[in-house]
C-alpha cells in the first residue's frame, strides 16, 4: 500500500520544472530584494498610461502596476498567454520595443503570474533593450 503512494508522489514531482522547486518566491526575487524599492501601487480603474495600451493590444491581462524607485520604474504584474520560455521570440521582442516607446525609453519589469517569470527589461536608449530573466515560485491559487 505505501509503494503507489510514493509512486504517484515521485510522478507528480517529476512533472514540477526543477528551476521552479529552486526558485524563490517573488517577495525574495532579486527584483523585489535589488532593483527596486518604496513602491505604490496603482488603482487599475483610474490609470491611464501609453503602456496600457500596449499591453491590452497585445491581449495580455494587466493584474497589478506599481511605481517603484521615486516613481520612475514601474513595474506591470500581468498573466501573458505566451511562454517567455517558448519560441516566442517576435511575439516578445515586438512587446519589449512597444513598450519601452511607450514608456518614455525607460526601463521596466514585468511580472507573469502565468509562468513564474519575471522579465527585467533595461532600456538603453531608442534602439537598445537589454532583457534579463529571473524565475519565480508563483502563489499557490486556493
Amino acid at each position: 500500500m505505501m509503494k503507489p503512494k510514493l509512486v504517484l508522489i515521485s510522478m507528480a514531482i517529476a512533472f514540477i520544472p526543477v528551476t521552479a522547486l529552486c526558485a524563490p518566491p517573488l517577495e525574495e526575487s532579486s527584483l523585489y530584494k535589488d532593483l527596486i524599492r518604496d513602491c505604490r501601487t496603482l488603482d487599475l480603474k483610474h490609470w491611464s498610461h501609453p503602456t496600457r495600451h500596449v499591453l491590452e493590444h497585445a491581449e495580455i491581462e494587466i493584474k497589478k502596476v506599481e511605481l517603484c524607485n521615486h516613481d520612475s520604474y514601474p513595474v506591470f504584474t500581468v498573466a501573458i498567454k505566451y511562454d517567455p520560455n517558448g519560441p516566442n521570440d517576435k511575439y516578445y521582442n515586438r512587446l519589449y520595443a512597444a513598450m519601452a516607446e511607450a514608456n518614455g525609453f525607460h526601463s521596466f519589469s514585468l511580472v507573469d503570474t502565468a509562468f513564474g517569470m519575471i522579465m527585467n527589461i533595461a532600456v538603453k536608449g531608442k534602439h537598445e533593450i537589454a532583457v534579463d530573466y529571473e524565475e519565480f515560485m508563483p502563489q499557490a491559487k486556493p
